[in-house]
């Protein structure tokens, strides 16, 4: 999907412009280019990345833009995304370039690949390593400055990494059950809430559950709902968690569904899955602080 590498440079009479799919990645290009070229993100705030079409004004972004980066495995899948960016030698896959290189093994579910693995920042720190080395490719007189500005994110990163591993330990592995939403903190929960051993057996898939699949445009049924409220006695979890611009109703039934002989209710504060709360490293934070609390760990903090 999307284009290749084709030329070292793209011919260009002005700044160079970088556009970013989503916040995720913006984020951290921005940290790599410094002053050096403009940025823009094409999909921000309460827009569900899985069902986006393009509006007015898109495909001027894309067509100014020296290099796109987008997330791949599957995220930019709508036809008018598609149309811009199949076979574009602007579009850097991110996700699929490094899964090609065996970087990484993505998940999937009913065939369909996982694509939230900017909730996995051991998978997400070589995301950014390969947006630095796209850049050098194209922009190799900026080799030192875009190498330096990588280190140092990666090293914050690599401790962000670190903490949130210490933080969601605190919780008791007994409480260790994350139900959200939708289906998109797998890879969050077999690098921080499993143990080692669950994840060399694939036991780690029990620790998380939700009512909706992979993207949040999926139809609910009544099984759907059954199956989380079995879930939930069976581990005896006592609370799920909202994501924040996903419809809650699916949640709400499941805490009616149980209100009358069971202790269940929503967290106080909703997750990010999809979208960003200020930046990205803030809201993975925030992620991690919100779990951790409401499942009766010790946030840890930080220097």
């Amino acid at each position: 999907m999307f284009g290749c590498i084709s030329s070292p440079r793209l011919e260009s009479n002005s700044r160079p412009c970088v556009l970013s799919m989503n916040r995720m990645i913006h984020d951290c290009v921005q940290r790599i280019v410094g002053d050096k070229f403009g940025t823009l993100v094409l999909i921000e705030g309460a827009l569900d990345p899985h069902a986006y079409e393009m509006v007015k004004g898109d495909e001027d972004k894309i067509m100014s833009s020296s290099l796109i980066f987008c997330n791949g495995l599957g995220l930019e899948h709508t036809l008018s995304l598609r149309k811009h960016l199949d076979g574009n030698p602007k579009a850097i896959d991110l996700g699929g370039r490094l899964v090609q290189r065996n970087v990484f093994a993505p998940l999937q579910e009913d065939g369909i690949h996982d694509p939230h693995i900017w909730l996995d920042l051991s998978i997400w720190i070589e995301v950014v390593a390969e947006i630095c080395q796209v850049l050098i490719s194209y922009f190799p007189e900026w080799q030192n400055e875009f190498q330096e500005n990588t280190n140092q994110l990666i090293k914050e990163m690599q401790g962000l990494d670190l903490w949130a591993e210490k933080c969601l330990h605190t919780i008791p592995s007994e409480h260790r059950y994350l139900v959200s939403g939708h289906n998109a903190f797998s890879y969050f929960t077999r690098r921080y809430l499993a143990s080692p051993e669950e994840i060399v057996t694939g036991e780690w898939k029990s620790r998380c559950i939700s009512p909706e699949g992979l993207s949040p445009e999926a139809q609910i049924s009544i099984r759907d709902i059954m199956v989380v409220v079995d879930y939930i006695r069976s581990h005896e979890v006592h609370v799920v968690f909202p994501e924040d611009t996903l419809n809650q109703d699916a949640l709400k039934k499941i805490v009616s569904c149980l209100q009358k002989d069971y202790t269940l209710h929503l967290a106080k504060q909703p997750l990010y899955s999809d979208n960003v709360e200020e930046n990205y490293f803030h809201t993975f934070k925030h992620n991690v602080r919100v779990i951790t609390e409401e499942l009766g760990g010790t946030v840890i903090e930080t220097e």
